[in-house]
């Protein structure tokens, strides 16, 4: 009887944590991803700086 309490109990809350962090918001925005960061977008404007004028 106790083995099935323990595990009744320890997949429940496991259902409840996974029920909670799926209605986070922060799982539905990419924001971050969307943009390049500073340092991307310096290195890629002085690569094309670059590129422009060897041409």
């Amino acid at each position: 009887m106790i083995d099935y309490f323990a595990l009744a109990l320890t997949h429940g809350l496991i259902l409840l944590a996974l029920i909670r962090i799926a209605g986070r918001a922060e799982l539905d925005r990419e924001s971050e991803f969307d943009r390049p960061n500073k340092r991307a977008r310096k290195m890629a404007d002085a690569a094309a700086r670059q590129e422009h004028d060897n041409a």
